[in-house]
């Protein structure tokens, strides 16, 4: 008999505010090892994911005596309703409209933790919380938090893919849960309305063209992503949107993820006029603030750009002068779309002072665009 059963950590998990937990082996991941090299040579990683796969699915580098993993989810699903504004807006995912799940999701662990450390002395463990290289998601089926939808994401037959996933490696051994088999049957509407067009099959991304990898990856982005992306700031949530499970998932009352500062519907100008300071008041606190202001800044001038918000042309006559390259490049273009009778003088002047090469390109069509020329290509 162990120092604790897996009734009682499922209990304390539940009154603590733990939403699902489920047990899985440590060597659930062994089995993705072709998986996982069939997308790396196939080139459908993006370049934030983990290249070593042996680090992808062995927890012993983590924990060398590791016997169970504790996978542990909470809903962000909160009942919340607004009236978003009719122009001028950017759009932030659910993920990021109250406090920072990673914070949240650990003060729970560490409870969960405390507790079992209170009747397992010897007990050592590891905390992970989308901080680590282990298929988290993979870890989560295997522990029978719910079952692989074919948009790759967890769904919990309760609360849906509105879920945040935890794991607690530990040296007490458990019996691993059931896992829970697909229940997407014939329904394809995530495949049918993925704006990336990200989901090449069934329970196959291609992470490179998610739009919500776009929204963080830093620099320049190509034509076709920057039409696709539309007024997003910061993530996507089309694929979990039109899924039929979240459509009836149980809404919580969370407060920690309800929206405080940053909305869901957010002013672009209050963004593309962001310093520093006014950057960590609006999102310091959110998942969102993590690939910084600049890629932030850069993806309201699109919305702007995308959404023909003449209200931002003030802001981009100043951004045009900021500090960070693609900033610059991207200003200048969405001012020879937004003011294109007057932009010229400012455009040339700023691309005549240009030493980034890239920008410089990127200024270079802001200028043909004003003059009615063609520019080939722009696939970065």
């Amino acid at each position: 008999m162990t120092c604790v059963t897996k009734e009682e950590i499922k209990d304390f998990a539940y009154k603590s505010g733990i939403d699902v937990i489920g047990f899985a082996s440590p060597d659930c991941l062994f089995e993705y090892r072709d998986l996982l090299l069939y997308r790396l040579n196939n080139g459908l990683n993006c370049n934030i994911e983990e290249k070593d796969v042996d680090k992808r699915i062995n927890p012993y580098y983590l924990l060398s005596d590791v016997k169970s993993i504790i996978s542990v989810a909470i809903s962000y699903n909160v009942d919340y309703e607004f009236e978003a504004p009719r122009y001028g807006y950017g759009t932030i995912s659910k993920t990021a409209w109250g406090v920072d799940y990673h914070k949240v999701m650990i003060d729970l662990l560490k409870k969960l933790e405390k507790f079992i450390s209170s009747k397992c002395g010897d007990a050592k463990t590891v905390l992970l919380v989308d901080n680590n290289p282990l298929l988290e998601r993979a870890i989560a089926y295997n522990a029978g938090i719910g079952f692989f939808g074919k948009n790759n994401m967890i769904i919990n037959e309760e609360y849906g893919s509105y879920i945040f996933l935890g794991e607690m490696l530990i040296n007490i051994s458990f019996e691993p849960d059931s896992k829970v088999e697909s229940k997407c049957g014939s329904c394809r509407r995530c495949l049918k309305a993925c704006p990336g067009k990200a989901l090449i099959e069934e329970y196959k991304i291609d992470a490179n063209k998610c739009l919500s990898y776009a929204t963080i990856k830093k620099g320049y982005l190509s034509d076709s992503t920057l039409k696709r992306l539309g007024t997003r700031i910061y993530g996507c949530d089309i694929c979990q949107d039109v899924c039929p499970f979240n459509q009836k998932a149980k809404k919580v009352t969370r407060r920690e993820f309800t929206p405080q500062n940053l909305k869901p519907k957010h002013d672009l100008k209050d963004i593309l006029r962001l310093d520093n300071k006014k950057f960590k008041e609006l999102f310091g606190d959110t998942s969102a603030s993590w690939r910084g202001k600049n890629t932030i800044i850069r993806n309201a001038i699109i919305a702007a750009i995308n959404s023909n918000d003449k209200d931002a042309i003030e802001p981009l006559k100043k951004l045009i002068n900021s500090e960070s390259a693609y900033i610059r490049g991207y200003s200048a273009y969405a001012l020879s779309i937004l003011d294109k009778e007057n932009a010229f003088s400012y455009i040339e002047k700023a691309y005549l002072n240009e030493k980034d090469e890239s920008t410089k390109e990127f200024m270079k069509k802001a200028i043909m665009n004003i003059r009615g020329e063609t520019f080939e290509g722009n696939e970065r």
